[in-house]
């Protein structure tokens, strides 16, 4: 009984999201010492709401860094798709809101789609192939714009109110982050192309070996990616009312720190959804924290690259102490 106690614990602290747990509680406890305000209700529905775009994205990202990509271009998915909505949205007022959900999907579908044919049908390295459909889907941006910006008078109420109104007293586009987070997990936890997805990022030679087909699973994975890129943008836009082909410059290396800060393996073939949900938690956390504290917000973007220098680092110990246990539970077999 002794012996299957102590088994459960170290199944339990051995968890990496444990420890990344851990260490979250202690963030909370620092922020609330260092400044107790951002703990009201109302700044973190604020906090949350203005880092829920970070979440959404982080999810498409994670399901490329899984098959051992990565998808620099998804900010400039954000982008374009703001921008199509808006000026479409500010000119065709009478048009109901769910169209223009569904064209920032719709956008962000092709944007992802192109991506998926050159990684996975023309073999091309994922973060040269995604770093030129970076600047292509902002170049294309800012066409779409013609440097315009959009203002709140631009937007109507029913945009607006997509992402800033609020259900049971939560902003709504929280409740569609919490949507994609239960949808997210049932994908790659419960059906045969989340399973692939694990698959094609631990051993792609096996995979294939079992009939796996890794063209088509990573052209699904950037599909999924800008499909949540290009609902970002929509929500990005009527999240601000304001939208401009500039918006979302360096998200996608926050959506990539949150993976990896929620244990994702950048190498591929490892994450889990709950993992992520904390690195988005944590980095809220970091960024508002950072924020709120006079002369340091001028240093948020090396505090979030030492993050992911940090987590980096934490994924890699990580990985080699579980290779260690491994092979001397083996040992011990034998």
């Amino acid at each position: 009984m002794k012996e299957q106690k102590t088994s459960v614990f170290k199944k339990i602290t051995g968890n990496r999201n444990f420890g990344l747990l851990v260490g979250f509680v202690v963030l909370l406890i620092v922020a609330a010492i260092i400044t107790p305000s951002m703990y009201s209700m109302n700044s973190i529905m604020n906090m949350l709401r203005n880092n829920a775009v970070y979440a959404l994205l982080a999810v498409g990202s994670m399901m490329v860094i899984i098959t051992g990509g990565i998808d620099l271009s998804v900010a400039s998915t954000l982008s374009l798709a703001g921008v199509i909505c808006s000026s479409l949205m500010s000119s065709n007022m009478e048009v109901p809101t769910f169209v223009w959900v569904l064209l920032g999907l719709g956008i962000g579908i092709v944007c992802g789609a192109f991506n998926g044919f050159l990684v996975g049908y023309l073999k091309m390295v994922p973060i040269i192939a995604t770093l030129g459909t970076m600047y292509i889907f902002r170049g294309f941006a800012f066409l779409a714009s013609g440097g315009k910006w959009w203002f709140p008078h631009q937007f109507t109420e029913g945009y607006a109110n997509f992402a800033g109104g609020r259900f049971l007293g939560i902003y709504n586009i929280l409740w569609i982050v919490i949507i994609v987070f239960i949808l997210a997990g049932i994908f790659l936890g419960y059906t045969a192309p989340g399973r692939r997805i694990y698959a094609i990022g631990t051993n792609k030679e096996s995979a294939q070996v079992a009939g796996i087909k890794e063209a088509k699973v990573t052209f699904l994975a950037f599909v999924i990616s800008g499909a949540l890129a290009g609902l970002s943008g929509m929500l990005y836009t009527a999240n601000y009312s304001i939208c401009y082909y500039g918006m979302g410059e360096s998200y996608e290396m926050t959506a990539i720190a949150i993976c990896i800060l929620g244990g994702v393996s950048i190498t591929g073939g490892k994450g889990k959804i709950d993992g992520v949900i904390i690195g988005f938690l944590m980095m809220s956390v970091i960024t508002y924290f950072i924020s709120l504290l006079p002369g340091l917000s001028v240093w948020q973007d090396a505090i979030q690259g030492a993050i992911i220098i940090v987590a980096v680092a934490i994924n890699i110990f990580t990985e080699r102490a579980v290779e260690k246990r491994v092979l001397k539970e083996r040992g011990a077999l034998i």
